[in-house]
């Protein structure tokens, strides 16, 4: 008599996750649907980021300072000091660099449908015709906030899983617990 483990929960059909073939519960896997991804979803990733992870705040803010110097120092000479236009036209520059890199992120968000599958193992997603998996020893920090879950990768790339793709609270809170045990035994490991 063949064994089974406890059956996962597929959060839109509120029930088990039978195997196709023999109707037995899928071992280990938990799945979690998320809809179109949107581009306030990615703005509300990266802005959350930026306000907690050093490193993405100093290329938020340092790019443009940066920027703005080299501007400075490539119009500086001796016989020319700076001036007026030498500053705003560094100015001009910083805000270009400013705004242009959250537009960047949201100009390259994918409007496929995404589905982000869960196992104790790795994050698995699935974005129209392409795929990918990612360990969660990757995986650098999860955060909830009322309206969005965001899972941040150590090289900051992440994922933001909005509250649309959950069918109800229970779900979202199921979602978060299993992420941070998995994040947790990825780090303890």
């Amino acid at each position: 008599m063949p064994t089974t483990s406890a059956p996962s929960l597929d959060p839109f059909l509120l029930r088990p996750i039978l195997c196709p073939r023999c109707r037995c519960a899928r071992r280990r896997r938990e799945r979690w649907s998320s809809n179109t991804r949107r581009p306030k979803d990615v703005a509300a990733l990266y802005s959350h980021t930026r306000k907690h992870s050093i490193k993405l705040a100093l290329i938020y803010y340092g790019l443009p300072i940066a920027m703005a110097l080299l501007v400075l120092a490539e119009r500086r000479s001796p016989t020319h000091s700076l001036n007026l236009a030498d500053w705003t036209i560094a100015l001009i520059w910083a805000a270009v660099f400013f705004f242009l890199f959250p537009l960047i992120l949201r100009l390259r968000t994918r409007k496929d449908k995404r589905t982000l599958s869960i196992q104790p193992e790795k994050l698995s997603t699935k974005i129209g015709k392409l795929s990918g998996d990612v360990p969660w020893a990757k995986m650098d920090s999860l955060y909830a906030t009322d309206e969005h879950i965001f899972l941040i990768r150590k090289n900051m790339n992440g994922f933001a899983i909005p509250r649309r793709a959950f069918v109800d609270e229970t779900h979202r809170k199921e979602f978060i617990r299993l992420c941070e045990q998995y994040i947790q035994a990825a780090r303890s490991s």
